[in-house]
Order: C-alpha cells, then sequence, then structure tokens
C-alpha cells in the first residue's frame, strides 16, 4: 500500500478518537451533566464511529 495513504488512514483513526472525546465532553460541558437525550447521541456517535474506524482498518 501507499505509505502516503496508510499514513492518512492513521491520521484519520486518531482523529476519530479525538473527535469522540470531544462529543463526550461537549456533552457535559453546557450543563455539568450527560442528560438522556445526549446519551443517545453519544451511543449514535460512538456506533458510527466505530463503524467508521471498522472500515479504514480494513483498508489499511
Amino acid at each position: 500500500m501507499n505509505s502516503y495513504i496508510k499514513m492518512q488512514l492513521n491520521t484519520m483513526i486518531q482523529y476519530l478518537d479525538s473527535f469522540e472525546q470531544a462529543c463526550e465532553l461537549a456533552a457535559s460541558k453546557d450543563d455539568g451533566e450527560i442528560d438522556r437525550n445526549e446519551q443517545k447521541q453519544l451511543r449514535k456517535i460512538r456506533k458510527s464511529v466505530e463503524r467508521f474506524r471498522r472500515n479504514l482498518e480494513k483498508i489499511r
């Protein structure tokens, strides 16, 4: 595989980790707690991130 593409894949996977953490922080930032609706949104985000991560790792 092209080393530059592999590097981009690795970078995107790292971004996904940061994105997921940033969403969790953002959910508790406004009022200090994560309510039921925010938990539901975070679950959807986690599932989507994991699906995307698996697809990227298949390519890598």
